[in-house]
């Protein structure tokens, strides 16, 4: 054995050591650490009955799940992390189930400062501005991911920071009910800087995304679940060429126990993976969405609505519009069984629906 070889594993012995003296000095201390540790999954599990392009295949699959992790190290400061498991559909790992992280974050605290309440911000691999509210108003993540990020626009979470901050105090009582977004009276706004590509994504340039969101509830006592929001972002497409993204958009969205919907539209050049270029130049690119959730009876049954549309301005065709129709059973801690029926026309054909789906799905909260 050579003497490099011997003083590597004398350094992987002296980390290792360094790691065993550590667990059990905490386990020394008591159990009562572990018992602050917030522990917290969603799986989404379904049948689908899938037609794309005259071909109609059937199977069982687990279209996500996620692990989550929180500890309060402080009154002020809190970490989460959240393991995001999928399944690998390419490459040589095709068909496993693999565990990518999806947050890794440490959150602060800062506290209220006049009409700012509940400020705070999150460091490493965060949330990011719209798509977190989007998913606070829609909570049918298990259907679809949502309309931005579905397609290539905006992620969920990335490496970067965000700011948060709410203006006024917390809605209460009745107000509140219904309520998943921040409950600030008033509204509350969001900014961050991020790599740009998500979680999933590696930086392919050195340049950063600003992303923003403002909502404002501007009837809290009388429509306390209804906001107005603009959002935008400023940067470069994720890739080497670094092709420019710039994006606004607005949203008015209502949440309460009943009914639930977010109505967005945007305007952008370029997108933030890239996609949407020719020889370099970004495409200008239009889009919306609608989305609601109605629950007209006394029992947890919930009839969702979306329908999306995404144009490409510059060569005047639609690039895909997709709708799906579906029906919830919701249990009391949101756990989900739903039935739905989507389509998705592309535009190179937009009279005939390209891909067609008929999914049965369990939503499993723990």
């Amino acid at each position: 054995m050579s003497l490099f070889n011997i003083a590597l594993n004398k350094k992987v012995l002296f980390l290792v050591l360094i790691f065993l003296s550590f667990f059990t000095a905490q386990t020394v201390k008591g159990q009562t650490s572990l018992s602050d540790v917030g522990f917290s999954g969603v799986f989404f599990f379904s049948f689908e009955n899938t037609t794309f392009e005259n071909e109609t295949q059937n199977e069982f699959a687990l279209k996500r799940g996620y692990i989550t992790f929180r500890r309060n190290l402080t009154d002020d400061i809190q970490v989460r992390f959240t393991q995001d498991v999928s399944i690998d559909r390419q490459g040589d790992g095709e068909g496993d189930i693999e565990l990518r992280l999806k947050y890794a974050l440490v959150n602060y605290s800062m506290g209220d400062a006049g009409i700012f309440k509940n400020s705070n911000i999150e460091f490493g691999v965060v949330n990011r501005p719209w798509i977190n509210f989007e998913q606070d108003v829609n909570d049918f993540r298990s259907q679809r991911s949502m309309f931005l990020d579905q397609n290539g626009f905006l992620s969920s979470a990335d490496y970067g920071i965000t700011f948060e901050t709410g203006f006024g105090s917390n809605l209460e009582g009745e107000s509140s009910s219904g309520l998943k977004s921040n409950p600030a009276r008033y509204g509350s706004f969001s900014v961050g800087i991020y790599n740009g590509g998500g979680y999933s994504s590696l930086e392919k340039n050195n340049n950063k995304l600003l992303e923003s969101r403002l909502s404002l509830r501007p009837l809290a006592d009388l429509l306390p679940g209804f906001q107005a929001s603009v959002f935008g972002v400023l940067g470069k497409g994720n890739i080497p060429e670094s092709p420019d993204f710039n994006l606004l958009g607005n949203a008015l969205s209502y949440e309460a126990q009943k009914f639930n919907m977010v109505v967005q539209g945007f305007l952008g050049e370029g997108d933030g993976s890239g996609q949407f270029v020719e020889n370099l130049e970004a495409y200008n690119l239009e889009g919306w969405s609608m989305f609601f959730d109605i629950r007209p009876f006394k029992f947890p049954l919930s009839l969702n609505i979306r329908h999306d549309e995404l144009y490409n301005a510059d060569l005047n065709h639609f690039i895909n519009r997709q709708s799906i129709l579906g029906l919830a059973y919701i249990f009391e801690n949101k756990s989900k069984l739903i039935v739905d029926v989507s389509s998705t026309d592309f535009h190179e054909n937009m009279n005939e629906p390209d891909f067609y789906q008929i999914e049965f799905i369990t939503e499993i909260r723990f």
